[in-house]
C-alpha cells in the first residue's frame, strides 16, 4: 500500500490559430503534477492542491480523481487512492489548466496500475477530466499533454488522433497577461455561421499547416497559421491585441494568436534568439497597461507530454 508515484503534464497551445479545436501544441517547462498512492479502504481522496485553492477537493467534481474514477470503472479496481496536486500555474490562463492536471492524473494513476493502457488510450479518460473542469470532453489540450508535439484531433467520437512532426528548431513565446476571460464567454462570442469563403480559406490553412510541418517549411507554416474564424471576435477581449501582433511580427514571429480561448497569447520562432526578440518586445509593448503578466520561451519538441516527476 506505499508505492507512491508523481507525474508531470505540461500546459498547452489549443487551436494554433487555424485549427479551431482540432489543434493543439505541448509545451514542456510549465504545467502540473499529480502524485497519486493507494489507499485504505475504496474511496478517493484528495489530500492537497497546492497553489490552487480555488479548487474542489469534492472527488465528483476534482478533474484529476474524476478521471482515474474513470479507470477504476473500466477496470474493475476498487481499491483506495490518495491524490496531491501541484497546479504550475493558473487557471484560467489559456493554456490549458485543467487539462495538464487530467494528462497528469491519466499517466502517473496508470504507471500506479503498471500500465493497463496505452497513451492514445489515455486521451479519453483525461477528457472526462475536461468535461468536469468546463463543461465538454474535448481533446486537443489533454491530447498534446499525453503525448507530446503537435496533435491533430480528426474526431473526437469515437477518438481519433494524428500525431504531427515538428520542425527542426522552433520555439514558443508566451504571454499570459493576468485578466480574466471565461472559455464560455468566449465561445459565445463566435460566428454560429462563417461564409462559405472563409472557410474554405481556413481548411487551406490547415492543410498547408499539416504539409509545412512534414516538408519542414516555416515559410508555408507562417503563411498557414491565420485564424479567420475566432480570432476576429475573440482578440477584442484581450488588451493591445494588434498592437503585440505587430511587434511580435516585427521581431521575426513566423506566427502569433490567441491560445485557446485567451487571454494568454501565443508567438512561434525560429530560433531561441529571435524568440527572445519577440518576447522583450511583447513585454516592452504591455508595459504601460498596469496588467500583471507573465511569459516564457519554450523549445517545441515532438517528444515529451506526460512523464514521471519528482514529488513536490
Amino acid at each position: 500500500m506505499s508505492k507512491k508515484l508523481c507525474a508531470f503534464a505540461p500546459a498547452t497551445i489549443a487551436n494554433l490559430s487555424c485549427g479551431f479545436d482540432i489543434l493543439g501544441l505541448a509545451l514542456n517547462s510549465v504545467g502540473d503534477r499529480v502524485e497519486v498512492s493507494f489507499a485504505e479502504g475504496t474511496a478517493i481522496t484528495i489530500s492537497e492542491i497546492v497553489n490552487g485553492d480555488n479548487l474542489p477537493k469534492a472527488a465528483e467534481k476534482n478533474c484529476c480523481s474524476v478521471v482515474m474514477q474513470k479507470m477504476r470503472e473500466r477496470l474493475g479496481d476498487t481499491r483506495g487512492i490518495n491524490i496531491r496536486i501541484y497546479k504550475g500555474f493558473q487557471s484560467g490562463s489559456g493554456l490549458g489548466s485543467s487539462s495538464a492536471s487530467s494528462a497528469a492524473a491519466a499517466f502517473v494513476y496508470n504507471e500506479l496500475l503498471d500500465r493497463p493502457f496505452t497513451k492514445e488510450e489515455l486521451v479519453p479518460f483525461a477528457m472526462e477530466g475536461e468535461r468536469v473542469a468546463c463543461g465538454a470532453a474535448h481533446a486537443d489540450n489533454v491530447a498534446p499533454a499525453i503525448l507530446g508535439g503537435i496533435v491533430l484531433v480528426r474526431e473526437h467520437n469515437p477518438i481519433d488522433m494524428v500525431q504531427l512532426p515538428v520542425l527542426d528548431s522552433l520555439y514558443g513565446v508566451l504571454m499570459f497577461p493576468n485578466i480574466k476571460i471565461k472559455t464560455a464567454d468566449a465561445r459565445q462570442m463566435l460566428p454560429e455561421k462563417i461564409k462559405l469563403t472563409t472557410a474554405t480559406k481556413q481548411w487551406a490553412n490547415v492543410g498547408g499547416f499539416v504539409a509545412a510541418l512534414y516538408t519542414n517549411n516555416y515559410d508555408l507554416l507562417s503563411k498557414s497559421m491565420q485564424d479567420l474564424v475566432a480570432e476576429p471576435t475573440r482578440s477584442q477581449l484581450i488588451p493591445k491585441y494588434q498592437d503585440l501582433k505587430k511587434v511580435a511580427e516585427t521581431n521575426g514571429a513566423l506566427a502569433f494568436g490567441i491560445s485557446g480561448s485567451g487571454p494568454s497569447v501565443f508567438a512561434l520562432a525560429k530560433s531561441e534568439e529571435l524568440a527572445k526578440d519577440i518576447q522583450k518586445a511583447m513585454l516592452d509593448c504591455y508595459a504601460d497597461t498596469g496588467i500583471e503578466t507573465m511569459s516564457f520561451i519554450d523549445k517545441i519538441e515532438s517528444k515529451g507530454g506526460a512523464r514521471l516527476s519528482a514529488s513536490f
